[in-house]
């Protein structure tokens, strides 16, 4: 195994250190900044100089681009965007590879996060802040459930991949970003196929370059059960691309989603791979 043995030792589910008074204030952004977990919080700064290079398997992903009659539920949760199959879909996708090795993990839900400007992802590389990060969840399936999953060091994974301005459109998000309109209010749902809306994902993640690391979760209740992959190719979005996410409307008195990125987290010198 290239991961040391420490790093995947198990931990408890961790709390939300939130009390209720604070998860109904009417202040935004929803994010909670100052949690006191252990030491492998995200997300993180990655200084590339640290990171170090192996040859692993690649990240193989089964369903995603070819599911023609699985549906998905878009929502504004009221904090984010969140895309998840629906119930009537039989077939889940899945990944295996990478830091995963032959292990499969199991597609939960997709969502993003977004600031006031051009700088609103929550991972950093060597100090550089992207205008949007967008995280694929997914849990380990051998362990029955999502929510058990948050047991295990290894429970989930998160793939991540980076949004960078571009000064033209990204026709490949054309669809999703017409669908925000639809869900400007929070709770709002709209249903949509499956394989039209992971469409502008695939350029970027089967470039194989990508930083692996152990962290958290980055909203409550932060657990340190994740394996998180970063790919390092960004998927462009135009100014008003982006503009269309922070016109939805938060589930605190309305108030405009722009910003909803969590803190950078102490790294305490684990170990990160940069594979290709």
């Amino acid at each position: 195994m290239i991961w040391t043995s420490a790093l995947w030792f198990m931990f408890a589910v961790l709390a939300s250190s939130a009390s209720v008074s604070e998860l109904d204030s009417d202040d935004w952004p929803y994010v909670i900044k100052n949690y006191e977990g252990t030491k492998l919080q995200s997300p993180v700064d990655i200084n590339t100089e640290y990171a170090k290079r192996r040859y692993l398997p690649f990240l193989r992903y089964f369903g995603y681009w070819a599911f023609n009659r699985a549906t998905v539920e878009i929502s504004n949760t009221g904090h984010t965007v969140n895309v998840k199959l629906t119930n009537d879909s039989d077939d889940v996708p899945f990944i295996t590879g990478g830091p995963l090795f032959d292990c499969r993990y199991e597609f939960v839900q997709m969502h993003f996060h977004w600031g006031k400007n051009d700088k609103g992802s929550e991972h950093k590389v060597n100090g550089h802040k992207y205008a949007m990060e967008v995280h694929m969840v997914h849990f380990k399936k051998e362990y029955g459930s999502f929510q058990n999953a948050l047991s295990y060091s290894d429970g989930v994974c998160v793939v991540g991949f980076f949004g960078e301005v571009s000064s033209k459109d990204n026709r490949d998000m054309a669809n999703f970003i017409a669908d925000l309109k639809y869900i400007d209010k929070p709770n709002t749902t709209i249903i949509r196929s499956f394989k039209e809306e992971f469409s502008f994902i695939k350029k970027t993640a089967l470039k194989q370059h990508y930083y692996t690391y152990h962290g958290s979760l980055t909203t409550a209740p932060f657990t340190e059960c994740v394996i998180w992959i970063i790919f390092t190719k960004p998927i462009k979005i135009s100014r008003r691309q982006l503009m269309a996410f922070r016109e939805l409307h938060s589930s605190h008195n309305g108030v405009l989603i722009n910003e909803n990125d969590r803190d950078l987290q102490p790294f305490n010198n684990r170990t990160i791979l940069y594979g290709y």
